[in-house]
């Protein structure tokens, strides 16, 4: 008796292990389509690469971790897809190059240069090496993010016009990714393809204002969840929104504008006072030279 309860148990087990085994294999599937959508897994590059060169990244890519544990390869996953660059790196080549030119840095300082100099020049090179990738990655960053905000309410105006004309979110996304181009439809493109191959509007949204990282998009993104919670008309919301982020970039414009006279000030002082000076005071100082 106690045999066949094991045997029942175990068929139990293995018809369990059966039915859910497809939906295992399409959940496995969907979570590597997303991947490869997101630019985590860029399996195309891994293969055209050679061994060597794999195998040369990754232990570089381990180097930067034990020198910068706390920039994480998610941090640096976050700055590449802020930045629009994690379709051609990953996390680890990003990491690897930095470590590779901070290490040339030091190679060509110790050879170019001769005595105190050397240590000095390896110090500046290694500098370079480490904090220029960084910079021209916020730098992107930052300009992506602008273009995006400055995009996004009549993108937003848009949508809202298309959603009230009859479509549905999706389509009048789609709709609108296929009439216009730029950073944000870029965006909206990779936001159609989460959700094609399975993912949920509430995470490709928040995964959106992510990738995006400014407080528009991720206002934006809270309307289109907050329609979806609340059952509210989503082309109302989106038409306040729309309002509300041109307000938003007017006093962002307002407050750029009352920086600039401070920002002048540097240049002027460096620059223009010297040289009024010089062209003020300098014919006198030679007058009186010349009477002596």
């Amino acid at each position: 008796m106690f045999i066949l309860l094991i045997a029942g148990i175990a068929c139990l087990a293995l018809a369990g292990l059966q039915l859910t085994r497809p939906r295992l294999a399409a959940e496995r599937d969907r979570r590597a389509a997303l991947d490869t959508v997101r630019g985590e897994t860029p399996a195309g590059n891994a293969a055209r690469r050679s061994l060597f060169v794999g195998r040369i990244t990754a232990i570089l890519a381990q180097v930067h971790r034990k020198v910068w544990p706390k920039e994480t390869a998610d941090d640096v996953t976050v700055k590449l897809l802020r930045a629009g660059a994690s379709r051609r790196l990953t996390a680890e080549i990003y990491m690897a190059g930095r470590v590779g030119v901070t290490t040339l840095g030091i190679v060509a300082g110790l050879t170019f240069a001769h005595g105190a100099g050397r240590i000095l020049l390896a110090i500046v090179f290694a500098a370079g090496g480490l904090l220029l990738p960084a910079f021209f990655l916020s730098k992107a960053a930052s300009r992506r993010a602008e273009q995006i905000d400055s995009e996004l309410p009549h993108f937003v105006d848009q949508l809202a016009i298309a959603i009230e004309a009859g479509m549905s979110f999706d389509a009048a996304l789609n709709y609108l990714v296929e009439a216009t181009d730029g950073a944000l439809v870029e965006e909206m493109r990779r936001v159609l393809t989460e959700l094609r191959v399975g993912e949920s509007r509430r995470a490709a949204i928040r995964s959106f204002a992510l990738r995006v990282g400014t407080d528009d998009a991720m206002a934006f993104a809270n309307a289109v969840l907050a329609s979806d919670q609340l059952g509210s008309p989503l082309a109302g919301i989106l038409k306040s929104q729309a309002a509300d982020l041109r307000h938003r970039r007017q006093l962002h414009a307002e407050e750029r504008a009352q920086k600039t006279p401070v920002k002048m000030l540097f240049p002027m002082v460096i620059f223009i006072l010297p040289v009024m000076f010089a062209i003020i005071l300098g014919p006198a100082f030679l007058g009186d030279h010349s009477v002596l």
